[in-house]
């Protein structure tokens, strides 16, 4: 079998499913592509393909479809964030909506209006049907209107007809017919107001679907964002400040401190502790030096690194999530499918219904030929698939399916993501001259000016304590290893073990604690007094306090409870005993995250998974629902579906109650939008719904989905 190789797209112009279906089919003619994911969301595609298959061929394939196409690299910094893209397309789509509105209400008005205009003689109202006829030519011609004909135009060119097609031949039936009225002196064959009426609403639920999709694009968003734009590379003339895009291999870059890591690469000068809780999950900083890795989205916390850069951009750590996030992100539901499928046969099953009402209406009986327009116009408006367009989507947004497996991220997520004293070890003889001050204000009174995480839990604590805490009359910072200072005197040493034994200090005193420590998953803080060691600080990311009574509350709706995290082993399997969770996976990368997910999808669970942070991105994306904690970093939040907007893990349940009801929701959408556009467009046929009502109709019934919808929302004080 020939190996395959993954191209991607960027796709433009898309508006439906529609669309998306003919996309897909575009690129499934190219010999050599064996599969072909497009997502309207994200604006790309995902191609399968042989060697055979060149890109060019792909290019050239979506052009021929109508649609616009560029190659481009996920996770590749060079390619512009969506979020812009969204954003200027978002602006010019809200132009177009107000440009439709404020010449759209004068036709509606002075068509309702018409009959109060109207003088005795015959023709007098004729004046503001031809008002009528210019707004309507105006609103034809704007942004509102342009683009939808262009569409349809284009879809005739290319042989595949859409959604665009449907309403620009129903807007142009209806101008035609208008003009007719004028000409003819018969205000009921005028049709301008349901011209207004369609571009109104179609420019409005535009407006509403690209909302949708650039909040369902954040996550890519904010993982562009994550990475600085400028970076210090140090060249043989000393240091210049260069866009991280032009980052190479084998550069050397300065990283200071409470800057992020902007590529992946070795570390050749410096220590410091660096803090890569985001990308592995592991909520201590480590201790970085000469000959360690540095991963691109890391934070420097304390002190300086010279890294030589070995992969950037995309190939990158942080690239390789965003990449991840994408392919995700282009995965479709089993309904979503279905939802696709239909509307890319029901546009031309409705043009050629449309042609139908009026060849028959002309041929079978006696009607005006306007009268068999007008009843045309009105199946092509009436039979518009925005709700079915928008009956899936939307409720997809917000969750999916029936969960039978919640997955949960430790650090940030389970705990509170910053490390607590836990215990406090006295080594000191009780009769040692200078022995009324204990440990933890020792230790705190030499690290008050530390920003270490730990330094500042120590402090914390002593504080807490209601201890006072004398200035230290000198402080030494030992990036990621520890501090000395000088306190009423003595010399006072906190930090690491090999940071006491660097400063020839015996750390044997505390082996036994040590141990103790590190079998509960606790990082452990030495504390010397004058050259001897004085007492143990273990330490230990908190869980949080709901976090067990979560637990049991998502065992009570019968699923099964597991932890994911990129963490050591020893600290996820203490915290996870501490929050009632007995099946842990740990040390895991986000793809391994990402593909366990996947891995029980695949056994046919719904997967529910918990996360907070930029490693989490991916599985978020990828489970059926991904929820978030409000605290959670920008990523994350725009990977999930569902946002706890307080730091309240026992409000999963309801989160999980509310993905219960998402399947019933898209079912009940799918038909209703069904039941609407078959009830429908029989009536329209017959002469019972006008042009001007049937586009009111149309609205009504999007509308509808989009409330059906958002009852999902009903617990907005929780989640969001």
């Amino acid at each position: 079998m020939a190996e395959l190789h993954s191209v991607h797209l960027r796709i433009e112009g898309m508006t439906c499913g529609s669309c998306v279906a003919r996309v897909e089919r575009a690129l499934l003619t190219v010999p050599g592509v064996r599969e072909a994911r497009v997502n309207l969301t994200t604006e790309s595609a995902t191609v399968s393909a042989e060697a055979q298959a060149e890109p060019s061929a792909l290019l050239s394939a979506v052009r021929q479809a109508g649609y616009e196409a560029e190659p481009f690299r996920p996770g590749d910094q060079t390619v512009p964030p969506l979020d812009r893209t969204h954003a200027e397309r978002l602006r010019v789509q809200r132009q177009a909506l107000l440009q439709a509105v404020g010449l759209g209400l004068p036709i509606m008005a002075l068509h309702w209006l018409a009959p109060t205009l109207q003088a005795g003689t015959q023709g007098a109202h004729v004046w503001p049907m031809a008002i009528q006829g210019l707004l309507a030519l105006l609103v034809l011609c704007s942004p509102a209107g342009a683009p939808i004909l262009i569409g349809g135009l284009r879809s005739i060119v290319h042989r595949t007809p859409g959604m665009d097609l449907l309403i620009s031949m129903g807007v142009s039936a209806g101008f035609v017919a208008g003009a007719a009225g004028v000409v003819t002196v018969r205000h009921d064959n005028a049709h301008f107001d349901a011209v207004a009426m369609i571009l109104v609403f179609i420019n409005l639920g535009r407006y509403f679907e690209l909302r949708a999709r650039r909040e369902a694009s954040a996550a890519v968003a904010a993982l562009a964002r994550r990475l600085p734009q400028m970076a210090q590379r140090v060249i043989a003339a000393g240091v210049e400040r260069v866009p991280v895009e032009r980052l190479q291999p084998g550069d050397l870059i300065r990283v200071a401190q409470d800057t992020v890591v902007p590529i992946d690469g070795a570390v050749e000068e410096g220590e410091a502790a660096v803090d890569e809780s985001a990308i592995t999950g592991e909520s201590v900083p480590r201790h970085r030096q000469p000959g360690d890795s540095a991963l691109a989205g890391s934070l420097v916390r304390d002190g300086m690194l010279l890294i030589r850069a070995t992969r950037v951009g995309g190939a990158s750590t942080l690239g390789r999530i965003l990449r991840a996030v994408e392919e995700a992100q282009s995965g479709k539901t089993k309904m979503q499918r279905i939802a696709d499928r239909v509307a890319g046969v029901f546009v031309p099953i409705v043009i050629v219904l449309s042609g139908a009402t009026f060849g028959g209406l002309m041929l079978l009986t006696d009607v005006a030929w306007t009268v068999a327009i007008d009843r045309a116009v009105a199946v092509l408006v009436i039979a518009c698939p925005c709700a079915m367009g928008l009956a899936t989507p939307t409720a997809v947004l917000v969750a999916t399916g029936h969960l039978d497996v919640i997955l949960l991220d430790k650090t940030g997520t389970l705990s509170t993501g910053e490390p607590v004293v836990q215990d406090v070890i006295d080594l000191r003889p009780s009769d040692e001259p200078g022995g009324d001050r204990g440990v933890l204000a020792w230790a705190a009174s030499a690290e008050q000016y530390s920003q270490h995480p730990l330094a500042r839990a120590i402090v914390t604590a002593a504080r807490a304590a209601t201890q006072v805490l004398p200035e230290p009359d000198a402080f030494i910072n030992t990036p990621g290893r520890g501090v000395t200072a000088t306190i009423a005197g003595r010399t006072v040493l906190v930090g690491s073990a090999d940071f006491l034994r660097i400063n020839d200090i015996d750390v044997s005193p505390a082996r036994p604690a040590i141990e103790k420590a590190g079998s509960n998953g606790s990082t452990v803080v030495l504390l010397a007094v004058d050259g001897t060691c004085r007492g143990v600080i273990a330490m230990a990311d908190g869980l949080r306090p709901t976090a067990g009574a979560a637990v049991e509350q998502l065992r009570a709706l019968g699923l099964r409870v597991a932890m994911l995290t990129g963490d050591q082993e020893a600290t996820a399997i203490a915290l996870a005993g501490l929050a009632g969770i007995d099946e842990v996976h740990a040390s895991m990368s986000p793809q391994a995250k990402l593909e366990h997910v996947r891995g029980l999808q695949a056994t046919g669970a719904r997967v529910g998974f918990v996360g907070d942070g930029i490693n989490d991105a991916p599985a978020l994306t990828a489970a059926d629902v991904g929820m978030t904690l409000a605290s959670a970093t920008d990523v994350a939040a725009g990977a999930a579906d569902v946002t706890l907007v307080r730091e309240d893990l026992t409000l999963l349940a309801s989160a999980v109650r509310l993905a219960r009801r998402s399947v019933r929701i898209i079912r009940q959408n799918l038909f209703w939008a069904f039941f609407y556009n078959f009830a429908a467009i029989p009536l329209a046929a017959a002469g019972q719904v006008s042009p001007g009502v049937a586009a009111a109709v149309m609205m009504g019934s999007s509308i509808s989905v989009v409330l059906n919808s958002l009852r999902l929302r009903r617990g907005r004080g929780l989640l969001s």
